[in-house]
């Protein structure tokens, strides 16, 4: 599995990708994505670019790879293709489900493409579902649900340098005319200057955006261009539909209301009414802050239950076994699938980053496999406290843990 460095650890405090970045039928391209790597056993350059132009009849795979790679699908440096957890965690689901109806790998590969909209776009994608995708009230939203991160923020990150850093993180772009990605995931090829510097000299000095008093700082939040409305909230309702959670004509379905009602209830959706999602443990400790820098309980594995919870009304109680002979047969399978796959680097798939297998063992509980209904985080520190302890739990800066089966 490929890693990427955040180029500022400010960014985790801001669950939002590109200014313009998502295409439609994201969820459908997703699928032939993953039934390719699963069949192929690997993503080329080659492969990759056949599938986007090809396949799916677009100019240039540049906007669809920034998606993805915003998402956490994939990742493409000079003349190759990463794979990245959520493709992964995709391919391992699908793949052991590969004996069931496809009504089974569709809603696992729903629930995986929602994780990873909600991890990576959560606070753009969930609040403009809350708003209705209308123009009016996703200013109102998103203006509201910026005031409340950056109050907390300035609060546990003292001091005029880190007031400076999340006013330019936890925001929206506001460019007047943006036809690319503008945040801080963009891929290297799209920094590079295609034009001459020549006839492109600075006519006045360089200036730094200070804001004297909170008055003119909210002022900057509510600058919302009219091309962030063109360009962002038509692929953000196109995610929501093809996730059951939006009808055109109707609004919110029976599952989006459920949705909007479960996250209420875990306190995702303030009493205002905006949606925010702090950072996990693992990933303040990946940017380096302490785990407990904003005093909230924010777990990988419980916070995958919650949203499991509210997506598809899998209970959290049914996650009670932790059977270790249950868990081993499970992982074992698991880790064939994922040594079987992205073959050029099968040697460095000896570990399954928890990031992997607790989305794909979740997915796979909704589904109805009955061998993932365990409690995975206790019963693998219950197997390390045996005395044959067959999995190995290895702490990681980059996922908070990976695992790997003992020989």
């Amino acid at each position: 599995m490929g890693a990427i460095t955040h180029s500022d650890p400010y960014s985790i405090f801001m669950r939002k990708i590109g200014y313009s970045v998502g295409l439609e039928n994201t969820l459908d391209r997703l699928t032939e994505l993953e039934r390719h790597y699963v069949s192929s056993k690997d993503i080329t350059t080659t492969s990759w670019d056949e599938l986007v132009c090809s396949g799916w009849g677009l100019k240039s795979s540049d906007n669809i790879t920034d998606v993805f790679s915003s998402l956490r699908f994939i990742h493409r440096t000079v003349g190759d293709i990463g794979v990245l957890e959520n493709l992964d965690s995709m391919a391992i689901a699908c793949e052991l489900l590969s004996h069931q109806e496809e009504t089974k790998r569709e809603n696992a590969r729903a629930f995986i493409f929602l994780w990873s909209l909600l991890v990576n776009d959560g606070e753009i994608f969930i609040n403009l579902l809350l708003a209705d995708f209308e123009k009016n009230k996703i200013k109102e939203i998103l203006t509201a649900m910026i005031e409340h991160k950056r109050s907390i923020l300035n609060k546990v990150l003292p001091g005029k340098e880190s007031r400076q850093r999340i006013s330019r993180i936890v925001t929206i772009e506001r460019q007047i005319s943006n036809k690319g990605s503008a945040s801080i995931g963009k891929t290297g090829r799209l920094l590079k200057r295609t034009e001459s510097l020549e006839g492109s000299k600075r006519t006045k000095p360089l200036e730094t955006k200070r804001f004297q008093s909170l008055s003119d700082e909210k002022q900057e939040i509510l600058q919302i261009s009219d091309d962030y409305f063109r360009k962002v909230p038509p692929r953000r309702k196109d995610w929501a539909r093809s996730l059951g959670l939006w009808e055109d004509g109707t609004g919110l379905t029976r599952q989006g209301l459920r949705f909007k009602e479960i996250l209420t209830e875990c306190g995702y959706i303030t009493k205002d009414g905006f949606f925010v999602f702090w950072p996990m443990k693992y990933e303040l400790i990946r940017a380096g802050f302490r785990p407990n820098l904003l005093q909230v309980e924010n777990d990988l594995w419980e916070t995958l239950i919650k949203f499991a919870n509210a997506y598809s009304g899998i209970e959290q109680q049914l996650f009670t076994i932790h059977d270790g002979d249950k868990t081993v047969h499970l992982i074992n399978k698991m880790m064939n699938v994922y040594r079987s796959l992205h073959v050029r680097k099968s040697l460095l798939r000896r570990e399954l980053a928890i990031t992997v297998a607790y989305p794909a063992v979740v997915a796979l509980a909704i589904c109805g496999f009955d061998q993932a209904m365990i409690n995975l985080p206790e019963a693998l520190n219950k197997e390390q406290r045996g005395s044959q302890r067959r999995i190995a739990l290895r702490n990681s800066k980059i996922s908070g843990a990976a695992i790997s089966i003992k020989p």
